[in-house]
């Protein structure tokens, strides 16, 4: 039995260490990358368009994805801002819901406390941007 628990171990090793490696590999890109992802949200953040109206949100994280390698499928549903971004083949798969629209008289300087934003109507004030992860989702 202590050689059949061994040789299971041994075949998992490999594995765990190639699954350790690529938690490792995505880290490291997040960690890289992080400045643009920063600045594409501050994007988003100052742009504050209202629910099928964020054109240059959408015309922004499109080009963004599209510029790193994922297919871009826009105008879905019948809704011109809504799009889906494909990358690779196989499984997992993983979906990704991202709401991003703002809300009307929610105006918001980038600062922890209320503050309105001069000139700026709409705005992300509040958690309603949602990011909404499954794995091998049918349909997705």
């Amino acid at each position: 039995m202590a050689s059949v628990v061994l040789l299971l171990l041994c075949l998992s090793l490999p594995i765990s260490v190639f699954a350790q490696d690529g938690k490792a590999a995505v880290l490291a890109h997040i960690e890289s990358n992080k400045a643009s992802y920063g600045d594409v949200a501050q994007e988003i953040w100052g742009f504050a368009e209202l629910g099928y109206m964020e054109e240059q949100s959408a015309a922004l994280l499109e080009s963004t994805l599209a510029n790193a390698g994922f297919q871009v499928e826009n105008g879905v549903a019948e809704m011109p801002t809504a799009f889906v971004a494909s990358y690779g083949s196989g499984s997992p798969i993983v979906g990704i819901l991202a709401e991003y629209d703002a809300l009307p008289g929610m105006s918001q300087a980038r600062v922890p406390l209320r503050q309105p934003e001069p000139g700026m109507e709409s705005g992300h004030g509040c958690g309603q941007r949602t990011l909404d992860f499954r794995s091998d989702c049918k349909g997705c």
